[in-house]
């Protein structure tokens, strides 16, 4: 999901593309990921959460693989969009998996231990990304990937046979699955996790993918060292992840979120202006402990949505997120080619104040224990 963020001027330039154009693989992963949450969450539903997640990382597996054989820009496209409709299944089973076995006093800490793998994950896409930019080709870093996702849809398939056996399965027809979504959108709580949701993928990772295009056309960074510089997004998410049970008790669900989006959106302005990679880089660890903050909330908020088919209704958060996501990286590409990086950065940052003030204000928290 993040290795093609350092590698989107390399991958322009070889295509003779813009980056803006280039931003279409991200696009064309983030949508289709989103959109088929509405499929994967009543089968993990049905099948088994875990059982679904090994299934989709198999088939995942070949067009990861075909990412790295793509020999033009609209070909690798189609492998992203193959990646994004394999892969849908990941993350919001495995968040309603964890809400389906932790309480929900102490679920948030334990979701915060869950998002530390994401983070690793964040850091090791910018590295391995710019490291490859720089040193290899940048297609092997695909095949590399590939080699990784099949032995772990391998472990996990083995786990999650016993793991699923005995469990209780929610057998709905398609159209329960439209009355429960129907559902999700008139109650006013769940619509306004929902469209939360919505504006944080817009915002936050509408802007994440233009980060190390910025870093190579503005500061003229060497592949490697934007590499190192984005992974300062990631080790401030772990550094929330490694103290999240004391974060959460003194904080709390409303101020976490207030500051988390304050803390962000402050940095994306900063970000821009600043001509000092190493400043750039502290900027981001802040940007990555601010929104950790803030989705580590948005994720618990988006499990209480329906404890009857908890699947179902987190992949329609999941949808939504994403399908924010893929709208972001089209305007803030547009804005970007069309005014510069600042004017998207600026829109994005105060974008995010303004949303974590509202729904922060409007969210109803949980108990910890």
């Amino acid at each position: 999901m993040t290795v093609t963020g350092p590698l989107l001027p390399l991958i322009a330039a070889e295509f003779g593309r813009t980056v803006g154009e280039a931003g279409i693989i991200v696009i064309a992963f983030a949508v289709p990921y989103g959109c088929c949450q509405i499929l994967f969450g009543p089968l993990g539903d049905r099948y088994g959460k875990l059982k679904v997640v090994a299934v989709s990382l198999a088939v995942g597996t070949l067009f990861v693989a075909g990412c790295g054989l793509s020999d033009s820009l609209p070909t690798l496209a189609a492998m992203r969009f193959a990646c994004g409709v394999a892969m849908a299944a990941t993350i919001p089973l495995a968040m309603a998996w964890i809400a389906d076995e932790v309480p929900a006093e102490i679920r948030q800490p334990v979701i915060g231990r869950y998002t530390n793998g994401l983070v690793m994950g964040q850091i090791a896409g910018g590295l391995l990304g710019g490291v490859a930019a720089e040193y290899f080709d940048w297609r092997q870093v695909f095949f590399f990937l590939a080699l990784a996702c099949g032995l772990v849809a391998l472990l996990l398939w083995r786990q999650a046979r016993p793991a699923d056996s005995g469990r209780a399965v929610v057998r709905r027809r398609w159209e329960d699955v439209l009355r429960l979504y129907y559902g999700l959108f008139a109650a006013r709580q769940p619509r306004e996790i929902i469209i939360a949701g919505t504006l944080e993928g817009f915002l936050i990772f509408g802007v994440l993918a233009y980060l190390g295009a910025y870093l190579r056309h503005e500061l003229t960074l060497d592949y490697a060292r934007i590499g190192v510089v984005l992974s300062g997004y990631g080790m401030g998410g772990m550094v929330f992840a490694a103290a999240v049970y004391r974060i959460v008790r003194v904080l709390g669900e409303r101020r976490m979120v207030r500051v988390g989006s304050s803390l962000l959106g402050a940095a994306f302005i900063a970000f821009v202006l600043t001509r000092l990679w190493w400043l750039n880089m502290m900027i981001l660890f802040c940007a990555g402990f601010g929104f950790y903050l803030l989705h580590n909330t948005m994720q618990m908020q988006a499990t209480e949505l329906s404890s009857e088919a908890r699947g179902t209704a987190v992949a329609l958060w999941v949808f939504m997120l994403f399908l924010g996501q893929g709208v972001g990286v089209f305007v803030f590409g547009l804005v970007i080619d069309a005014f510069g990086y600042l004017p998207a950065f600026a829109c994005s940052g105060l974008g995010l104040v303004l949303m974590g003030s509202w729904f922060s204000s409007r969210m109803v928290t949980h108990s910890v224990c």
